[in-house]
């Protein structure tokens, strides 16, 4: 009894998860990760479960740099890295770390993508950065990105018994861009969509909204919610953001 006494508090007050949050850039006047990154800093903060670090210069990444992380939460549309930064995140996720991705990191220059008015396929046939893709667990045509009109929608868990998605309500609100016509490559598993309206510019099918896709050793939930602070204030939207990065992070939700 008095072992079980000893071990117990050190149980309840586990270390928090290490979060690295790499932005720094993005596809302005659309997604500001200067008004995104402060308020998922603090969110996460708020939940005692994350201790979290800001990157705004990502093209210095080195296996250096994410020593002691669990996971990198991505926030970012911009530049490439270069080898040296772009494989130390390829390096830190196929070790069995953790990354959370969302919104706006699903398309641009790192799928070789360059912007002329609207995002197109480059002239010379760029792949962009190869793994990215991989990582993300999709692509998506450049004449196949966009959403239907922004509007209040229903998420539902497709995979209730997901650690992500366990003992929450079965369904919940969101207010966003509801992206479509994405191509899931094949090792994708879907855990949330939402009903696309043709209503309101949509396809008439169920679009994913969560999925994960293992890298490595590691694991990548994509989130294709969180377009603004509108979006990302939603209750049900935090909880799949904060329990997505702790399940990215560690392979379990507490």
């Amino acid at each position: 009894m008095r072992l079980l006494a000893f071990f117990l508090p050190a149980l309840l007050c586990a270390a928090p998860l290490r979060v690295l949050i790499v932005t720094g850039e993005t596809d302005l006047p659309y997604h500001d990760w200067r008004v995104t990154t402060p308020f998922l800093k603090q969110a996460l903060e708020n939940t005692g479960r994350f201790a979290v670090a800001v990157l705004e210069e990502p093209r210095g990444l080195t296996a250096r740099a994410l020593a002691g992380y669990d996971a990198i939460l991505l926030n970012y549309n911009g530049p490439r890295w270069g080898p040296a930064a772009e494989g130390a995140v390829e390096d830190f996720l196929r070790s069995g770390k953790g990354m959370l991705a969302f919104h706006g990191v699903s398309y641009g220059t790192f799928f070789g993508q360059v912007m002329n008015q609207r995002w197109t396929a480059p002239a010379g046939g760029d792949q962009g950065w190869v793994a990215y893709a991989e990582m993300m667990g999709q692509t998506w045509k450049p004449e196949n990105i966009g959403h239907s009109k922004r509007h209040v929608y229903t998420v539902k868990w497709t995979d209730p018994k997901h650690p992500i998605a366990r003992g929450l309500e079965p369904a919940f609100q969101a207010n966003d861009e509801l992206y479509h016509k994405m191509d899931l490559r094949p090792n994708v598993h879907v855990i949330a969509t939402a009903y696309s309206d043709p209503k309101l510019n949509g396809t008439g099918r169920d679009e994913p909204q969560i999925w994960t896709v293992p890298f490595g050793k590691g694991r990548v939930v994509h989130i294709t919610l969180g377009h603004d602070l509108t979006a990302l204030r939603l209750p049900g939207v935090l909880a799949a953001f904060t329990r997505s990065l702790e399940w990215a992070a560690t392979a379990a939700v507490q």
